[in-house]
C-alpha cells in the first residue's frame, strides 16, 4: 500500500512539472481607449484614454493552443461633450479577469478570445474643471467579451497583444432607459508585456 501511495505521489509530482514546464507568466500593462453606449457622445471618437496593469499566465495544453489568463487594474469610462458646452468625464475603475483561449495561427502570430470578468472599484463623473463625484446605481460586476491579434517576441521574452472588449452588461442600473438605452462598455486595449 505505501508503494501504491509512493507511486501516486510521483505520478502526481511529474504531471505537476511536465504541465509547470508549459507554464509562462509574466506582467503587461498598456492603453485603453473606452466608449459607453448610450451615455452621451456619439461613436468612438469620445472615447476615455485610460491605462490598464497587472499580471498574466499562459498555460500551452496543445501545440498551437494555450490559455491565458490574467488579473488586471483598468481605468475606462468616457469623455465627451455635454449640453452645457463643457466636458464630462466618466471615470471607472475595475479588476479585470480576462480568460481567454490564444491560437498561434503562424510562429509567433496569435488570435486570443474568451470572457472576461470585470469588478468595478469606483465610478466616478467630473463636469469642466469640477470636482469627480461618485455615480450613483453603478453595476459592480460587468462580463464581457473579448477578442484580438498578440505577436510573440521570443528572444527579448516581449509580447504585444491588441483586444477589443465589449461589455454585456448594463454599467448603470436605471431601469427608466430601457432595453435600447443600455449602458455597455466597450474598450480596445494595446498592450506590452514581458514573460519571465
Amino acid at each position: 500500500m505505501k508503494t501504491f501511495n509512493l507511486l501516486l505521489v510521483a505520478l502526481f509530482l511529474a504531471t505537476f512539472s511536465a504541465t509547470a514546464q508549459d507554464l509562462s507568466y509574466g506582467v503587461i500593462g498598456g492603453v485603453n481607449f473606452s466608449k459607453i453606449d448610450n451615455l452621451g457622445g456619439d461613436g468612438f471618437e469620445n472615447n476615455r484614454l485610460g491605462f490598464h496593469i497587472g499580471g498574466v499566465a499562459e498555460l500551452a495544453f496543445a501545440e498551437k493552443w494555450s490559455y491565458e489568463g490574467s488579473l488586471l487594474y483598468s481605468v475606462e469610462g468616457e469623455e465627451f461633450d455635454n449640453l452645457l458646452g463643457s466636458t464630462t468625464d466618466v471615470k471607472l475603475q475595475y479588476i479585470n479577469v480576462p480568460l481567454q483561449f490564444k491560437y498561434y495561427a503562424y510562429k509567433n502570430f496569435s488570435i486570443h478570445f474568451g470572457p472576461q470578468i470585470g469588478f468595478l472599484l469606483k465610478g466616478e463623473q467630473s463636469i469642466g474643471d469640477g470636482d469627480a463625484v461618485e455615480i450613483e446605481n453603478t453595476v459592480n460586476t460587468n462580463f464581457a467579451g473579448t477578442a484580438g491579434f498578440g505577436y510573440d517576441l521570443k528572444a527579448y521574452n516581449l509580447y504585444f497583444k491588441g483586444t477589443f472588449t465589449y461589455g454585456f452588461s448594463d454599467i448603470i442600473d436605471n431601469e427608466t432607459d430601457g432595453v435600447n438605452r443600455s449602458q455597455l462598455p466597450g474598450t480596445v486595449h494595446l498592450s506590452v508585456g514581458y514573460k519571465f
